[in-house]
């Protein structure tokens, strides 16, 4: 069973923050520059500097859940998803030392769930866990805990016990 690339929109898509880091965001600063003269480009720069300084985790956070997204695009082809069809990457976020993701996948929630080892070495965590969307079947939630597993009670070892996070609320 052999998986179908995906097609040319959502590559433009999965690869939306890297085609605006060369393209877009060169174009935009040196515009700017041009525009509001060497005094206010400087001041408004170093603004931007100071503010990227003081927010470097949430910044290093996004970074890294960019860093995800890539690392479980790679994986998914080796998973052999049911019709084969991969998952499509809709967002990653961090949610307060955690990772996010949301996946739109028919049919994929039974086999990530038993796949959970093997997305949680792609992404080099000691654990994935993997949630249904309350109300939408094909949306599927990875939550990467790059920390080690606590006892929830709440989390059931069985997709069918599998009670959803905060994050859908």
């Amino acid at each position: 069973m052999t998986s179908t690339p995906p097609t040319f929109p959502l590559r433009i898509y999965h690869w939306r923050w890297e085609i605006l880091a060369v393209t877009l965001l060169p174009y935009v600063v040196v515009t700017f520059a041009l525009w509001a003269g060497p005094l206010w480009a400087s001041a408004v720069f170093a603004t931007a500097l100071g503010v990227a300084v003081l927010r470097r985790r949430q910044v290093q956070a996004r970074i890294h859940a960019i860093r995800l997204q890539h690392r479980l695009r790679a994986v998914f082809p080796h998973l052999r998803l049911p019709g084969g069809r991969l998952p499509a990457i809709l967002w990653s976020r961090p949610r307060g030392g955690d990772i996010v993701v949301s996946l739109f996948g028919r049919e994929a929630f039974e086999h990530l769930h038993r796949h959970r080892t093997v997305l949680a070495a792609a992404c080099a965590v000691p654990e994935v866990y993997v949630d249904r969307h309350p109300t939408y079947a094909s949306l599927v939630t990875l939550t990467i805990s790059p920390t080690a597993p606590k006892r929830e009670p709440g989390r059931g070892s069985l997709p069918s016990n599998v009670v959803p996070l905060r994050v859908h609320s």
